[in-house]
């Protein structure tokens, strides 16, 4: 296969424009990667190989035993998918591909701002496809790039440009008001901020002034979720106050989660109580919150803090795998150390990961367009790994 590097830019730019497309490409990617690796030239490696073992074999052994098969389709998509991070060796991790990867990223991401913005004044919160949080994830890789094509780019237009776009993908994603999109991208620009401090070769002035744009983003950013929804000032109160928040409150402020989580861990006494030892250890499969007594208000699962969702889900084996996957993940990426200041460019997709990994806590750690996510962290990977040797 000639000219990876586009197949990379033919994945995220399906991604932009419709799931159902991405869904179908990136199954055949897999099976390419699949034929590759039983032809063993793609070995099974890197950072993150045992964790997401760990997430993926119960996932699929939990479903199949307790589901039916169209649940064990979903939770191939659930989990199964993310093998594309062994894929990383397909491609070669060089500057030029995380140019051209982040470029497609900021030009689709102009495009999904002019129809975000449309969608808005006709009374909708959306993308192209998708809804609400999928504008987080999409603006906030957009922010990411954008950021650091800022600081690369040596042309005071196209820094003027990339500064604005910067300012406006940060700004939407923020607009949104939801708390994992918040939290994911505050934290992500936090690891970026983290990396970017231990390297010289980047003006601090620069880095100031940006960080400090960011921070002005956020805190208008917050003002509007506070404005558009009245429920964190619920939290705020009580934090000033110290007022000992009711039932309803705590729902409120939660979307709920409160009492699905309560609903959630009378699931996880019953296992107990009833030494249920199979699902202990590897959950009860995808879909699970529609399948047990007492049954998930929402559903599928019981998505309320990821370690009774995930517990639920995946079992003490599939749990430890995701925060051993955390650990792994943030261990390596604090502790990159960059060479040159060309390197900066991948590090959208090193640190993007944290996105999900700090935003998923409350509402699953898992999206449709994760498997393509994962391959660019592994390409980012394997390319700070050479680099750093």
């Amino acid at each position: 296969m000639k000219n990876k590097e586009n197949l990379l830019i033919v994945l995220f730019a399906s991604a932009y424009i419709s799931i159902s497309l991405f869904t179908a490409l990136i199954v055949l990617f897999l099976v390419y990667e699949i034929y590759k690796i039983a032809k063993k030239e793609i070995k099974i490696y890197g950072e993150l190989k045992l964790p997401l073992f760990m997430i993926i074999t119960p996932s699929l052994l939990s479903t199949a035993i307790y589901g039916n098969l169209k649940e064990f389709t979903g939770v191939l998509g659930q989990t199964f998918f993310n093998i594309s991070y062994f894929a990383k060796d397909l491609f070669n991790p060089t500057e030029r591909l995380f140019y051209k990867v982040n470029l497609t990223v900021v030009i689709f991401c102009t495009i999904e701002a002019v129809i975000t913005v449309f969608n808005y004044y006709r009374g909708l919160e959306q993308p192209i496809w998708g809804g609400v949080f999928e504008i987080g994830i999409v603006f906030a890789l957009g922010s990411l790039s954008s950021f650091v094509m800022l600081l690369l780019e040596k042309e005071n237009f196209k820094r003027g440009i990339y500064l604005l776009l910067f300012l406006i993908f940060t700004f939407l994603v923020f607009y949104t008001g939801k708390r994992n999109p918040i939290l994911g991208i505050f934290f992500s620009y936090l690891v970026l901020f983290v990396i970017l401090l231990k390297f010289s070769h980047v003006g601090k002035k620069v880095l100031y002034t940006l960080s400090g744009l960011f921070f002005v983003v956020v805190l208008a950013g917050t003002y509007v979720a506070f404005e558009k929804f009245p429920k964190y000032r619920i939290l705020v109160e009580a934090v000033i106050t110290g007022k000992t928040l009711s039932q309803q409150e705590l729902n409120e402020f939660s979307s709920s989660r409160w009492e699905i989580g309560k609903k959630g861990l009378e699931v996880i006494k019953k296992d107990f109580e009833n030494k249920n030892i199979i699902p202990i250890l590897i959950g009860h499969g995808y879909n699970a919150g529609s399948r047990l007594d007492p049954p998930s208000p929402v559903g599928r699962s019981y998505e309320s803090i990821f370690l009774i969702s995930e517990f639920i889900n995946i079992g003490l084996i599939g749990l430890l795998g995701l925060i051993f996957l955390m650990y792994k993940y943030f261990r390596f990426v604090l502790s990159i150390k960059l060479q040159n200041k060309n390197q900066i460019i991948a590090l959208p997709f090193l640190v993007f990961p944290t996105y999900f990994l700090v935003g998923g806590i409350f509402s699953g750690i898992w999206d449709a367009i994760l498997p393509l996510y994962f391959l660019m962290f592994g390409i980012a990977e394997n390319y700070f790994k050479v680099e750093n040797q």
